[in-house]
């Protein structure tokens, strides 16, 4: 069994627990959890949490019975850190609630993130080091590298979304529409043509609004 290291204590870090103590509470035990690692200070100060930070992301060295589950959504801070802690050897767990639905003829790429109540039919690609909370996928969707789908979204069928996408909470997105690589897509927005690549688009229908921090 490998020791787990949840990189991130902030919000979406303790989500991550969460989902980790569901796996253990419904298919047993996975994983020997050891904390969090976070360069922030203090970010469990007044959070009630079963485990604490035990390292910075900054010190951290691989040692052979490690592996780290990212706790991080910023697609910019994955594409961050990432390489930064593959460099030093770092070993990736892709981690799936067990009440995801994942479909049939779909792929899932490595330290992918999926939370309870997503759903995907077929031929769906995700790629590395994806977040997806509970959200749905249509059939024939490319999700990219690093992007992050949040709660409530309905992403219909041959939807591209490119590398390092945020898509915000309860947004549509009709069929055959193409998102550019590190665009953001704001909360409630129903998205009807393609985004354009670092764009950031609102509303109903969307619109573009200015340029992504892709915070």
């Amino acid at each position: 069994m490998k020791d787990l290291y949840i990189v991130g204590a902030g919000g979406f870090g303790r989500e991550l627990l969460n989902l980790i103590l569901d796996i253990h509470a419904i298919a047993g035990p996975r994983w020997n959890i050891m904390g969090f690692l976070d360069d922030t200070e203090d970010p469990l100060r007044g959070k009630a949490c079963d485990v604490s930070v035990v390292g910075t992301i900054a010190d951290y060295t691989p040692r052979p019975n490690d592996a780290l589950a990212f706790g991080i959504a910023s697609p910019a801070a994955k594409r961050k850190l990432v390489p930064m802690l593959k460099a030093r050897g770092a070993v990736f767990e892709t981690v799936i609630h067990p009440y995801a639905y994942l479909g049939r003829h779909n792929t899932v790429g490595e330290g992918v993130i999926i939370c309870s109540g997503f759903g995907m039919t077929v031929n769906v690609e995700i790629g590395n080091f994806v977040t997806i909370l509970g959200t749905g996928l249509g059939h024939d969707v490319r999700v990219g590298d690093y992007s992050t789908i949040s709660a409530c979204c309905n992403i219909m069928g041959n939807v591209t979304l490119g590398k390092g996408v945020f898509v915000g909470g309860n947004v549509a997105i009709a069929p055959h529409v193409q998102v550019g690589d590190d665009a953001y897509v704001c909360l409630g927005s129903v998205v009807m043509k393609d985004v354009g690549a670092g764009c950031k688009v609102m509303g109903n229908p969307a619109r573009e609004i200015g340029v992504s921090a892709n915070f």
